[in-house]
């Protein structure tokens, strides 16, 4: 049986390593069910969010063995029914939380039975108010940008404003043919660049929301199709990406779960894939130029 765990490995670990460290044990509070957490360099804190416990739990930045949270967001009041997924702006000090139908924004530093400070929920947002599992999202503090990935009729990503709150339509979409089905969008605000897995339908396959995130509607399944996708925030509608990572016919990557993550100043690239058990890196200047 495994036990949820938060694991820190060294930045150039390669191969079948231990972590340097790990958030492990009663005191924690982790659960099952993370499948995304967040780091702010700001205040170096670790946040994520949990599914069971409905609750939005931030620990030190150093955090080791069996260490309680530091700040519990947690209550009637919350309102974080399914949902596995969160994105920090530590610039503007706000917690993003996408849950089945809505965005919800929380205080970064708020503590106990908290309400969100706004809401991005309605019929114009395009959100889907049924779906297996929640979207996915992605916040640029530097262009104003909210992307929210999957979670409506034809998936792909809704761009809206950072701040957009209550009933409104998205600024566009990013979606088609071309993009197949799209995983939890990361966005490095730097070079304005878009990432996120794709994974390619194959022939005869059905799926009831081709583009939700994550692939909810082929969930377990893998494909050897499966790439990294790199878009421009500008592109829109069906554009194709303007990158891919680690595709076929030599790549390795099979089903990517969670959020890519981007180190821009080594150019690496990082991806958790759930089929190899791994953490794919890959180094890729041509990128970042």
């Amino acid at each position: 049986m495994g036990h949820t765990q938060i694991a820190a490995f060294a930045r150039l670990a390669n191969g079948n390593v231990k972590p340097t460290r790990t958030i492990f044990g009663q005191n924690t509070k982790i659960t099952r069910n993370i499948h995304g957490f967040d780091y702010d360099p700001v205040k170096d804190e670790i946040v994520t969010v949990q599914f069971h416990a409905q609750a939005i739990m931030t620990y030190r930045g150093g955090a080791n063995g069996d260490e309680a949270p530091i700040r519990i967001i947690q209550g009637p009041d919350v309102k974080l029914a399914n949902t596995d997924k969160l994105v920090v702006d530590a610039i503007h000090r706000e917690t993003f939380i996408p849950v089945v139908g809505a965005v919800m924004v929380f205080d970064s530093d708020a503590n106990g039975n908290v309400a969100p400070k706004r809401v991005l929920q309605g019929p114009n947002t395009g959100f889907a108010t049924k779906a297996s599992l929640p979207p996915a999202a992605a916040v640029d503090p530097v262009h104003d940008l909210l992307i929210v990935g999957g979670g409506g009729p034809g998936g792909g990503f809704k761009f809206f404003n950072r701040t957009d709150s209550g009933n409104v339509k998205p600024m566009g979409v990013l979606r088609g043919p071309k993009n197949s089905s799209i995983g939890a969008p990361y966005i490095y605000p730097e070079k304005g660049l878009l990432f996120a897995s794709v994974k390619p339908r194959d022939a005869g396959q059905t799926m009831a929301d081709p583009l939700s995130a994550g692939g909810n509607e082929n969930y377990n399944q893998y494909s050897e199709k499966t790439y990294l996708a790199v878009w421009s925030i500008n592109d829109r509608d069906d554009a194709p990406p303007r990158w891919i990572i680690g595709g076929p016919p030599n790549g390795i990557m099979r089903d990517p779960v969670g959020t890519v993550v981007v180190d821009g100043k080594r150019q690496d690239v990082f991806i958790p894939d759930r089929y190899t058990n791994s953490i794919l890196i890959y180094h890729v200047p041509e990128i970042f130029k």
